[in-house]
């Protein structure tokens, strides 16, 4: 009897150790499907990313769309569109903070906007998603907080009474600008960038350039376009004639139209005519007008700025109804899809 009590408690023994051995099995089993690098199969998280590149594709998706060539940045965690860019086109348009344009002197429109408009260093391709250095630009652009100036938020800033500012070597850059025009056949055209910094500027085409102390502090309307996108943020300036594609912004607005390197937004059937699609156009887009008795001939521009809140497609230009940059309604809403400058409306172009 005694020995079969012993024979018993060994088996009992034996059958506690065997099924300890099987919950350390499965509890071993468990935890070898989480490993520690956090890889967790193709549907779940990914790496760290050892590079820009590599973030770039993991938190945003690209997506290409068309009429026009650009692609899409989306946020992956909520689809949210946090950039475009247009191939061919270095203006790119990030989502950012919440700001609001208004000009109460000259029309009670108010713009709000999330829309910010940067120059990247090379117009874009696709591929330069796979290029680090391009792909570290887009980043900061998209993920900046407290961003600097951008292009729309620079055209506000020589609206009138706007506040003076000097750089570090001392030219007054922003402030107020008047409206500068031609006052005579013989006198070359209006108030150009540099008339309105009262420097002179260097141009690689035509050689050193004087201002004029007849238009300093003004600007004719591709001269505010040439301060804004050229002086400010880095588009090359051209000073002659021009008759092909150049890269860069020559010097009046239908040499602008016509010859500078960009992406066509829209345009009308004929060159006498209006676009009649405007839903492709973005913030920073230039726009060019017929204004006078030609109605091929292209003789004003400015800069979109974006939808008011009434659903106007509101634009800024240096014109002489307030004697300077404005987007407001003095003779004229200042709107492309509707009105005096609607009708007169002949060209968009991304640069």
């Amino acid at each position: 009897m005694r020995n079969l009590r012993i024979l018993l408690t060994v088996m009992a023994i034996a059958a506690v150790l065997v099924a300890g051995l099987v919950v350390v099995r499965l509890v071993r089993g468990d935890s070898t499907t989480a490993p520690s690098s956090g890889w967790s199969g193709p549907t779940g998280a990914t790496s760290t990313p050892r590079n820009d590149v590599e973030r770039l594709a993991q938190q945003y998706e690209l997506v290409e769309r068309n009429r026009p060539e650009r692609t899409e940045v989306r946020r992956r965690s909520d689809k949210a569109l946090v950039a475009t860019l247009t191939v061919g086109a270095r203006t790119v348009v990030v989502a950012g903070p919440h700001r609001q344009f208004a000009e109460p002197s000259s029309t009670p429109a108010v713009i709000d906007s999330t829309s910010w408009v940067r120059v990247a260093p090379q117009a874009w391709q696709p591929q330069r998603s796979e290029d680090e250095k391009f792909a570290g630009w887009l980043l900061d652009q998209i993920e900046d907080e407290s961003p600097p100036i951008d292009v729309l938020g620079a055209t506000m800033q020589y609206l009138a009474d706007a506040p003076d500012g000097r750089n570090r070597d001392g030219v007054r850059y922003i402030g107020d600008a008047g409206f500068g025009y031609v006052h005579s056949a013989d006198e070359r055209d209006g108030a150009d960038f540099y008339d309105y910094l009262e420097i002179p500027w260097k141009f690689s085409d035509t050689g050193k350039a004087k201002p004029s102390k007849r238009w300093d502090r003004d600007l004719d309307c591709s001269g505010y376009v040439r301060l804004i996108y050229g002086y400010r943020f880095g588009i090359p300036l051209l000073n002659g004639p021009v008759s092909t594609t150049v890269n860069g912004l020559p010097r009046t607005a239908a040499s602008m139209a016509a010859y500078a390197r960009s992406v066509l937004i829209a345009a009308g059937r004929t060159p006498s005519r209006p676009p009649t699609d405007l839903s492709t156009l973005l913030p920073g887009d230039l726009v060019f007008f017929a204004l006078h008795d030609d109605p091929n001939l292209i003789t004003h521009s400015g800069i979109y700025l974006g939808k008011d809140t009434d659903g106007g497609m509101r634009f800024v230009s240096s014109r002489g109804t307030v004697d300077g940059p404005t987007f407001g309604d003095v003779r004229g809403d200042g709107v492309v899809d509707s009105g005096y400058f609607g009708d007169r409306l002949r060209r968009v172009i991304r640069l």
